[in-house]
């Protein structure tokens, strides 16, 4: 079985993923592979320096803050780098999900995943990490040193809150402890578990 999971900025989506690959879980983080593809020499840095040119390198290394800035403040130059981006993330997802593992499911962890058709397909289930405003700021004041503003500009390029949680098939709520968070990924590891068990 393969779970989508999913959250919004700052909702806690990479400490849920410790969790579960505490279990022995198969953790394919698409944010992750995005940083492997433009490290230094790989394929898709030469797309991205062709494409963007030198503003947006310190020498041969990758500026990330200078792109995201970039294609955060225009769409076209955002669907450039998604044209380049998203092919080779997803085909590392499927190399990655082709590996053998102990564990009956594996999750692939994906920021957009409810407007990602392709993902969709892939998964079973889905779950959505959920945290309140405050808590997302907090967690991102102190992560990335983002204002207020700058975390509102983000939220509304994403699928709303209330959107998510219709469609998730499950949902973590991360607005208390760590203890807390460990026991509800606890308690769905049995569910997947069982379900798979149940299915052969």
């Amino acid at each position: 079985m393969i779970v989508g999971l999913t959250g919004l900025i700052g909702s806690g989506k990479s400490t849920v993923a410790e969790f579960f690959a505490k279990h022995n879980v198969m953790i394919i983080d698409t944010d992750r592979i995005a940083h492997e593809l433009t490290s230094s020499n790989h394929e898709t840095l030469e797309k991205i320096h062709s494409a963007f040119g030198d503003g947006v390198f310190d020498g041969n290394k990758l500026n990330r803050q200078a792109l995201r800035q970039l294609v955060f403040q225009d769409d076209k130059l955002r669907l450039k780098l998604e044209e380049i981006l998203h092919p080779a993330i997803y085909e590392q997802v499927i190399e990655c999900l082709q590996q053998p593992t102990s564990c009956t499911y594996k999750i692939v962890a994906v920021p957009l995943l409810f407007r990602s058709p392709k993902y969709l397909e892939l998964v079973e289930r889905t779950i959505f990490v959920d945290s309140n405003y405050e808590q997302l700021l907090q967690r991102l004041k102190i992560r990335s040193g983002l204002e207020k503003n700058d975390v509102d500009a983000i939220l509304a390029r994403q699928v709303a809150r209330e959107t998510q949680l219709a469609l998730a098939n499950d949902v973590i709520v991360n607005n208390g402890d760590l203890n807390s968070l460990a026991l509800q990924v606890d308690k769905l590891h049995l569910q997947y578990t069982n379900m798979e068990n149940n299915c052969k």
